[in-house]
């Protein structure tokens, strides 16, 4: 209950963690590039429904962040890339795939194994494990991108929501629509923390903004074409104030009655992190309905 309340229940002052044990020795690194949208995404949910183990790094990218990325991680300036039109690999039709597995040695060795048996019966071919180490470089420093390019003008931020498999092509196109409908936007799209049923989809955007009124009303949008689209408005980011008017229309006013009771129990006063988190104090004409 208390997981993604976002402290609208109360205060948590004990966790117990699951650890798992570290043995870097047994990484194994994967990249993959896949023809297509389609043959990517039917591959990844082979490998997440194969039973076969799941990798720790697990992360898809669409034609337009391949692209971005391809350039980003150098794989522009080798001889690969060269190679890549000739095998058919297009440029804004290829998607990048890449991670890595870990665990125990012959654990982490045949989920490798088996991922690599999947992207090559889709027709994908390997671009070794340096992709993903080039990756990894820029994962966690990129980010800090972002503060100055606001100092120019150049807003970018990023939306997730949770989709199944049987909406995932649905999603990605009706979403990006609405994000490629603002000019001279760049819209990047990856899937990752996949599961059997589903995974994951972030859409990252950039973007020249004038004001917040312009950004608020760009969020609007695609929040209204992802609740549309039938994906969840969120995955693991949170709902919080910005997403809050969407979250009685996307759960069904039964269900989210159910939230309410929690409130009701927990905290009658409403104290706890008010100002419209999980929307359960918005008033009504602030609530966005379902599409």
């Amino acid at each position: 209950m208390m997981m993604g309340s976002e402290g609208t229940f109360g205060v948590l002052t004990e966790v117990t963690l699951k650890v798992f044990r570290y043995m870097p020795e047994n990484r194994r690194r994967f990249s993959y590039i896949f023809k297509s949208w389609k043959a990517a995404m039917d591959a990844a949910r082979e490998m997440m429904q194969c039973e076969c183990g799941f990798a720790s790094v697990f992360r898809l990218s669409d034609p337009e962040e391949t692209s971005l990325m391809l350039r980003l991680y150098n794989v522009d300036e080798t001889p690969l890339h060269s190679l890549l039109d000739k095998f058919g690999y297009r440029d804004m039709e290829r998607c990048l795939f890449l991670g890595f597995t870990d665990g125990e040695k012959g654990f982490s060795q045949n989920v490798a194994k088996n991922i690599r048996r999947i992207a090559r019966a889709h027709g994908a071919m390997s671009l070794t494990g340096g992709v993903c180490r080039s990756w990894e470089k820029g994962r966690f420093t990129d980010p800090y991108l972002r503060d100055t390019m606001m100092d120019f003008g150049i807003v970018t931020d990023t939306i997730e929501c949770a989709v199944n498999w049987s909406n995932m092509a649905k999603v990605h196109d009706e979403v990006r629509k609405v994000c490629h409908a603002l000019p001279n936007t760049i819209v990047t799209t990856h899937m990752s923390h996949c599961y059997p049923q589903g995974a994951n989809l972030y859409f990252i955007f950039i973007t020249p903004m004038r004001s917040a009124d312009e950004f608020k009303a760009y969020i609007d949008s695609i929040l209204d074409a992802i609740q549309a689209s039938g994906a969840a408005i969120s995955h693991h980011h949170g709902i919080g104030k910005l997403f809050a008017p969407w979250l009685e229309g996307y759960l069904g006013k039964t269900e989210y009655g159910a939230v309410r009771a929690l409130k009701n129990y927990f905290d009658p006063g409403y104290v706890m992190n008010p100002g419209g988190t999980i929307g359960l104090d918005l008033p009504g004409d602030e609530k966005r309905p379902v599409s």
